[in-house]
């Protein structure tokens, strides 16, 4: 995961605006600006500096995969439809890959909005659907309010795709409102 997205992620989990990391890190806003916007890499020692003050630290785990911060930029990214589709199912296939904490560890970081709340709760249904194969703890951030949608919809839908058979959406979708097939998810 990109310093940026660590460490903008931390820092919106944690309920804090920029220019209070900076005063508590006794640094500026636009630095914390630049770290977030990915035109300043900071060193390990700076980041690990800021993520403290967030109430996050850095750990390595073994693993890959894209997680759910990543999959958010992309989708927020996509330049069509299909793209933010891809993202998605990037990510299942990586949930599905992984095991245990490796899997936690692809679930744990709250993602930023897309932009698309469809895709904010699909991407909640997801975590909640491949957690509950492992029987894992969730994180807090699929329990959202912003992460259920008001009505059934599908957030991968064009004009003319034939709506999934609701009896083929898991519950963990369902229940967000989120329509998508269990055939969908499980591509690995």
């Amino acid at each position: 995961m990109a310093a940026s997205t660590l460490l903008r992620s931390s820092r919106l989990a944690s309920g804090i605006t920029q220019g209070d990391l900076a005063a508590y890190a006794k640094t500026s806003q636009p630095e914390i600006s630049a770290i977030e916007n990915g035109k300043k890499n900071p060193t390990v020692d700076t980041l690990e500096r800021l993520l403290r003050q967030t109430g996050h630290r850095i750990i390595a785990v073994p693993g890959s995969g894209t997680d759910a911060t990543e999959t958010a930029d992309r989708i927020s990214s996509a330049s069509s439809r299909d793209a933010a589709l891809r993202a998605f199912l990037d990510y299942s296939d990586s949930l599905a890959r992984a095991t245990g904490v490796n899997r936690v560890v692809l679930g744990l970081a709250e993602p930023r909005a897309t932009g698309s709340p469809a895709w904010d709760a699909a991407l909640a249904a997801l975590v909640d659907y491949w957690f509950n194969k492992s029987g894992l703890p969730k994180p807090n951030w699929i329990a959202s309010d912003s992460r259920f949608l008001a009505y059934p919809q599908s957030p991968q839908l064009g004009r003319f795709d034939l709506a999934p058979r609701r009896a083929n959406v898991p519950i963990e979708f369902r229940h967000r409102n989120v329509l998508v097939e269990r055939s969908t998810l499980e591509g690995v």
